[in-house]
């Protein structure tokens, strides 16, 4: 499908614009919910990816269905146990680039959560983690994940027992 130029230029302007708010978000955000170093960290990581994509061509995706083992807590190593998690992510767009997931995890802690977010291209956005995924030919994906959970004092609370998660991951494409 080919568009007319100042069509072209339009939607460059609109990702641009987008990546924009979205980097200020993030460096206006991080200092007032007083994150942890980890977090700063993720998502000045996440902003150097976001810039360095902004003219990427998005390219069409099969939605996945994720798995993910490894260590909780891997970080500071105060209470460790395996982890595990699977993940629904959904291959169309929502808005731009942006995707949702939904995923549950559990650890032999007896720890259970579930989480929901919006995935970007490349995969930057949300639950304060990367995935760096290598891309088979038939579209099964294995990589390395890591991602920070906390409660950021989001709701004004005193403590923030942030912890951190690094796992390997398998993604088989859905029909």
């Amino acid at each position: 499908m080919s568009f007319p130029s100042g069509t072209v230029m339009a939607m460059r302007l609109a990702r641009i614009a987008c990546s924009c708010f979205v980097l200020a978000w993030l460096a206006l955000a991080a200092p007032r919910a007083e994150a942890d170093s980890e977090v700063i960290a993720l998502w000045a990581a996440s902003g150097a990816l976001i810039l360095a994509n902004l003219d990427a061509t998005p390219r069409d995706e099969h939605s996945h269905l994720a798995f993910e083992v490894g260590q909780f807590d891997a970080v500071r190593n105060a209470d460790p146990a395996a982890a595990g998690n699977l993940e629904y992510r959904l291959g169309d767009p929502l808005v731009w680039r942006l995707r949702p997931f939904a995923g549950i995890g559990v650890t032999t802690d007896q720890s259970f959560y579930g989480y929901a977010g919006i995935r970007g291209t490349p995969a930057v956005i949300g639950r304060f983690g990367i995935d760096l995924e290598y891309r088979l030919d038939n579209d099964l994906r294995v990589g390395v994940a890591y991602h920070h959970m906390s409660n950021g004092k989001a709701l004004g609370q005193d403590i923030n027992p942030g912890t951190e998660v690094v796992g390997l991951t398998l993604s088989v494409p859905m029909p």
